[in-house]
Parts: C-alpha cells; structure tokens; sequence
C-alpha cells in the first residue's frame, strides 16, 4: 500500500505521538523520531516552489509535476498549519530552528501564496477557493457553496496561528524583520475575525459569506433608460455573517482571537447549550437545530454534520483551558476518555466519528490519528506533563 502524509493530520498526530514519547519513550526513542518529525515538513517544503503552492496529500509515489493545480492560484492546497507544526518541532528542540534554515523561503512562499490569492480585500479574511479537502469536509458554510464564497472562521482561526508560528519561526533564524511583519500580519487577521466573524446577537463566531456583487457606478439599462442601480445607498459592508452552528467557532477560543467577553459567552450560550452542540460524549460538530443535522456514516464526504469527532472535542477542550474555563474543559475531556475508552472496550479499536447521543461508532473502525490526543487530555488531567501544540 501507498504511504501518505495528509496536512493536519500529521501535524496533531504528531502532537498525539510526542505525548507518548514523553510518557513511554526512552531519550533514544525520542530522538530517534526526529528525522521523522521533520522529515513530515521538510517533506511538504520539497513539494513546494517559489509559486508557494504546496500539495494537500503527499505519498511516497507523488510526481511533483502531477500534484499542481491547473491553476495554482485558484485551488485548495495544504491547510495553513506547516508552520505551527514545524514551530512545535523547534521549541522541543530548545529553539533551533536550524534544520528549517534551508527551506524556510519556500514556507514563506506559501504563506505569500495564501496573502496574495487566497485572501478578500475588503473584510481582510482568507477564503477557500472551493470545497476539495477543507479539512471539515461537508461544513455547510463552504459545502457546495459557490468558489471563492466562503471566509471559513476554520481557516481563519488557522491562519491566525499560522502566523504567529512564522513569527516565532523567523525569530528563531534571526529574520527579525520578517518576525516583526508576521506578527503585524496576525494582528491584522485578528481584528478582521473579530470584526466580521463575531456573531453580537448570537455570542458565537461564525463563517462569512464573501460572494457579493461589486458596487459599480457602471449604468445600465433599468425599464428602458441608462441608470446606476442602488446608487444613494450601495452596501457599506463585505461579507455577510452566516448563522450556521458549527464547531469551528469554537476555535476562535482556541486560536486566543475571542476576547474573555466573547468566550464567557461562547460557553455559557453554546458550549452549555445542549440543545445545540453539548452533547453526552462531547461536542456535536454541527448544531442539532441546523436543518442539515446527520448523523450518516459517509466517507466521501466524512461527515462534520453532527457525529463527535476527536479532534473536534480536543481543540474545543484546548480553547476551555486556555481561557480559564477549567470545569468545562474538564468535564469534555472525561466525555473524550469515556467515549475512546467505551469503543476500544467493546471493539478493540478506535473510530473516525461516532452518535453524540450514545457514543457508538459510525464509520472507519481502526482510525487512529488525532484520536490519540485524547492521551494528552488524560495527562493534563493527571497533572502530568502535558505537550500541547504551538
């Protein structure tokens, strides 16, 4: 069989992976997955030219020339998280960043990429240019929605941390220029989410619809006669808020964009709210009130519409903690453990996705992947040391 390496799985198994070398590995297991570690990155960078598009999937027979685009510059590509796991890697390793020396322009490259093609002027947020490997496959605010329409707050919340691990990252290596710039560049995407993801009425941050017409002073002819449509009063805004509850919101929490307003609010209207995401074995990664709620077994695409995935739970936990909701975060993660620990019972393995209700697999008995995070959870718990991603 073919070997792969996709973009966001391996960085948080990877993650996950480190958590039990720190646990069970002796110092010489530990280095010895080093090579592997950055070989992941240094992988994706030999993919990666000066157009800074770089592959989604990679496997052991890619033909570089094959896995470009027709259009580099209007297609999905590897969700911006290279440098978050390659900023993790270098401060496990004391800072050094020096193995990244040599293919640090092509990940600045990618970043360029992104800036230039995959952003929207006006509201400043990045979008997905359709919905090929977005990562939460069919989320409702990006699936079957037209291309270049969706300012995903998934993305987004990526993105932001994307550049502060390139701040860090350019710091390591001495371009204190470009470390500045970056983290000009996240300060920037942070007000942006802030001001057109922000949902006031509902105390919950959304995706925005970006797929609007453009305001022309460009007459046309309206019952007969030249006229400029809607001239005395255009649109004053860029993006429309779309009040579609999904999981991701919750990683503005996680990401440290919300402000400690926001999240009290997060939690206490839609973490809390069973009704909607709060669910018996964690949260549903799609509200239980959206028309489009499932809970189909589905791998083309997988399905985000409500079952309970790992990562979703983690990275929600990891947004409770980091803003002191301590008690909630606590009682997610026993949710994680017991869900895990009740499926490795009963089949002796793990599964993709599973019923929010009563924890029972629905698809893809063997997955592994970001499931395993749930150790670094039972380790926080503890009060062992805990690795968390950059």
């Amino acid at each position: 069989s073919t070997q792969s390496t996709w973009d966001w799985d391996s960085w948080l198994s990877n993650i996950a992976l480190r958590q039990i070398l720190q646990d069970q590995g002796t110092v010489a297991d530990k280095t010895e997955a080093i090579p592997y570690e950055q070989g992941c990155i240094l992988n994706y960078l030999a993919y990666t030219d000066t157009s800074g598009y770089m592959p989604i999937v990679v496997d052991t027979k890619s033909d570089p020339a094959r896995l470009k685009p027709d259009d580099l510059y209007a297609s999905n590509m590897h969700k911006p998280v290279i440098a978050q796991h390659a900023a993790f890697l270098t401060k496990l390793n004391n800072g050094d960043a020096g193995w990244l020396r040599e293919k640090f322009a092509r990940m600045q490259d990618f970043i360029r990429n992104y800036q230039t093609h995959h952003r929207n002027i006006g509201t400043g947020l990045f979008f997905w240019q359709d919905d090929l490997a977005i990562g939460v496959d069919n989320d409702p605010s990006t699936f079957f929605r037209p291309n270049k329409s969706s300012a995903s707050i998934f993305l987004n919340c990526l993105m932001y941390k994307e550049l502060k691990a390139m701040a860090y990252l350019a710091q390591r290596l001495k371009l204190d220029v470009a470390s500045v710039q970056y983290e000009k560049d996240a300060d920037t995407l942070k007000m942006a989410v802030q001001k057109n993801c922000w949902d006031e009425k509902d105390g919950f941050y959304y995706s925005v619809d970006i797929n609007l017409r453009p305001i022309t002073n460009e007459p046309s002819i309206v019952f007969g006669h030249p006229f400029v449509l809607h001239k005395g009063m255009p649109r004053t805004y860029d993006g429309l808020i779309q009040r579609i509850g999904v999981w991701s919101g919750f990683m503005a929490m996680w990401a440290g964009i919300a402000t400690p307003e926001q999240a009290k609010r997060m939690v206490s209207e839609n973490y809390l709210d069973k009704r909607t995401f709060n669910a018996a074995y964690g949260i549903r990664t799609l509200s239980k009130l959206e028309k489009m709620y499932s809970l189909k077994a589905s791998s083309n695409p997988s399905n985000w519409w409500g079952p309970i995935w790992g990562i979703s739970n983690y990275l929600t936990y990891r947004g409770l903690l980091k803003y002191g909701y301590r008690k909630e975060a606590t009682d997610l993660a026993y949710k994680t453990i017991m869900l895990f620990g009740n499926d490795f019972k009963k089949e002796g393995a793990l599964h993709e996705y599973y019923n929010p209700e009563n924890g029972e697999p629905i698809i893809n008995k063997g997955f592994q992947n970001w499931n395993y995070l749930v150790l670094n959870m039972i380790d926080q718990l503890t009060g062992q040391k805990t690795i968390e991603e950059f």
